[in-house]
């Protein structure tokens, strides 16, 4: 039971720190782009994961003959290096709330949809009904006329972005648990953030390097790759393991929670009419999924064993 709680907290402390990315990613310079953004936050990320993988492994960053697949490295760069790009811009021009909600909302839509298309895996009545309303959800929030001051008729554009970010994510994470085959999530993590820091490093080098001038610039840049990027994969990888699989889909929920809570206290976004209308039908949505696929994952589990059971008895 100790053990399962510590989990538990530390998946709840992940999310937590995945949350803070949209706030502190506002008090960067506005001469800072996107890539560059991204470029320094995964680089720092992956220097943090390659340290606790060192410090764990004896030295070293990889499990001895490790081999990933040229295509899931490649493909899981390009893709993440694009979700890092397009989210910074919707957080710049829709605002923390409604970006990060959009980013989160849409990943269980889209690997349904891919599962559905690609994989032929009929997907459940209890994903259609939650996508639905996390689809309309996001959809009111883009649509809504009235959220941060001055963001006006940028909101549908800002929208666009983290919807496109969370496409990215969710091959990202196909990607990722393709990897997971041949090596630890924390492995995989570290090898496709590593990469993809240095598919977007070129781009990032040609814009205006000006800020890096700035302590409290690079105190964030580095607060970006620590405290939400390394910090929140090693608590949630290590976490994970002590909890049932499932339990995580709840706990995920503090990311969305812990970002609309620093963007309505510390930057004074507000939601108003159908865009507080939207961010609920997100939440719920995201719940009703999360709930869903706990009771899946148990009654499967529940299944086995009873079957276990059977077998032993016979």
């Amino acid at each position: 039971m100790h053990e399962s709680i510590t989990g538990a907290i530390m998946v709840l402390l992940s999310g937590v720190c995945w949350g803070t990315y949209g706030t502190i990613a506002s008090f960067l310079p506005k001469t800072i782009s996107s890539l560059t953004v991204g470029a320094l936050r995964l680089g720092i990320g992956a220097l943090g994961i390659a340290c606790v993988l060192a410090l764990t492994h004896r030295g070293r960053v990889f499990t001895r003959g490790i081999r990933f697949s040229k295509r899931n490295l490649l493909v899981g760069a390009v893709a993440l290096a694009v979700a890092q790009a397009t989210l910074y811009l919707g957080i710049r021009t829709a605002g923390v709330t409604i970006a990060t909600m959009i980013f989160i909302g849409t990943p269980p839509l889209f690997s349904g949809v891919y599962a559905q298309l690609v994989k032929r895996e009929r997907q459940s009545v209890s994903w259609l009904v939650s996508s639905i309303i996390i689809a309309a959800g996001c959809a009111l929030m883009a649509l809504s006329e009235q959220t941060i001051e001055g963001v006006g008729s940028r909101l549908l554009l800002g929208s666009l972005f983290a919807l496109t970010a969370g496409a990215g994510w969710t091959i990202v994470g196909t990607m990722l648990r393709n990897m997971q085959s041949v090596a630890s999530p924390l492995e995989s993590a570290c090898a496709v953030m590593g990469a993809s820091s240095l598919f977007m490093l070129p781009f990032a080098l040609v814009g205006d390097l000006s800020w890096a001038r700035e302590p409290n610039s690079l105190i964030l840049v580095l607060a970006l790759g620590l405290l939400s990027s390394a910090i929140p994969y090693w608590l949630f990888t290590t976490g994970a393991r002590k909890i049932p699989a499932s339990h995580a889909f709840l706990y995920g929920l503090t990311e969305p929670i812990t970002a609309s809570f620093l963007g309505i206290l510390i930057l004074q976004e507000r939601l108003r009419g159908i865009g507080a209308l939207g961010y609920s039908a997100v939440v719920a949505g995201l719940l009703l999924f999360s709930t869903w696929e706990m009771r899946k994952a148990t009654n499967r589990r529940t299944a086995t064993t009873g079957s276990s059971q059977d077998s032993s008895a016979s």
